[in-house]
């Protein structure tokens, strides 16, 4: 199997998977998000794959043609994919897409290992398609800019899901009903970049976010506290399970979920994910990871 080849099918099967997921929005929420978390990943795998083929192995040594006509390559995840990518090309991606596609990926791991009820809800529903819709944003102005050479020949399958997003607007319109609609402060708010609804609020009150949608949750990072000298770090909170509601003081970390403070923050060995809360000493080691994460056990699982 060429590279041409392998690059094909990544990219064919990704485009499967994004369609896919709109055709599970309705019905099965869990499905759509696990299938656009997918997609994401296989459009990053097929970049690598035209560095070579090898990289997109966890193990380069074991890619060999069967293991990869098989099937049976285990292969790179999300973040180790953008690693490689940048550290064998001049390429960069975006750090504020990157954190939308990392924000996806951890929510569908949520729901493929721990139980999540909730997307059986209606408000759950309309945030998975806000998800997809600001997931595509970033995705779409990789594959069309600085990757565009290599996706050109897909132009049309790309623009046919363009086009398919539209049937979120339901979903979308919901938000915008149920949290703008009314609200004394939308008169303030201006158009969303991503999702065109007026409802893009400037007084986010978070010294990183210049500006937050309302409808899709798109956001507009402030550099402001970087400039300043400031880290720009968030974690999450493993008391509440606030996903990203953390961020440090000048006196710990406190979360803005659930109010607590905290001395300490630990880093996950293996995802790298920020953690407070968790009183376990061998919580975010390397083997068995963190809550959003299965560690490098999973690997060994995998054999």
């Amino acid at each position: 199997m060429t590279s041409e080849e392998i690059f094909d099918n990544l990219v064919r099967n990704a485009l499967d998977f994004l369609n896919r997921a709109l055709d599970e929005l309705e019905g099965h929420p869990k499905y759509a998000l696990i299938d656009f978390a997918a997609a994401v990943e296989l459009v990053f795998k097929s970049r690598l794959v035209l560095v070579a083929p090898m990289w997109v192995a966890d193990e380069p040594t074991e890619a060999t043609p069967e293991r990869f006509a098989q099937g049976k390559l285990r292969t790179v995840g999300l973040e180790l994919a953008k690693r490689r990518i940048e550290s064998l090309t001049t390429e960069t991606i975006e750090p504020d897409a990157f954190k939308v596609f990392q924000a996806i990926s951890r929510h569908r791991n949520r729901v493929v290992h721990f139980f999540h009820g909730e997307l059986s809800s209606a408000s759950q529903r309309q945030a998975v398609a806000g998800e997809i819709y600001v997931g595509w944003y970033h995705l779409y102005r990789l594959v069309t800019g600085p990757w565009g050479k290599h996706y050109a020949a897909y132009s049309k399958p790309i623009s046919e899901f363009g086009a398919r997003l539209q049937s979120l607007a339901p979903f979308l319109q919901a938000v915008f009903d149920r949290v703008v609609k009314g609200n004394p402060a939308a008169g303030t708010y201006s158009d969303c970049p991503v999702c065109s609804f007026k409802s893009l609020d400037s007084a986010t009150g978070d010294r990183y976010k210049s500006a937050a949608c309302h409808v899709c949750g798109y956001v507009e990072p402030s550099h402001k506290a970087i400039q300043h000298g400031e880290e720009d770090f968030i974690a999450s909170c493993a008391e509440c399970g606030g996903y990203q509601t953390v961020l440090a003081t000048g006196f710990g970390f406190k979360c803005s979920k659930c109010g607590q403070s905290f001395s300490d923050c630990i880093t996950c060995e293996y995802c790298s994910e920020h953690w407070v809360g968790n009183a376990d000493p061998d919580y975010g080691d390397y083997l068995s990871g963190c809550d959003y994460c299965d560690g490098a056990i999973s690997r060994v699982k995998d054999d």
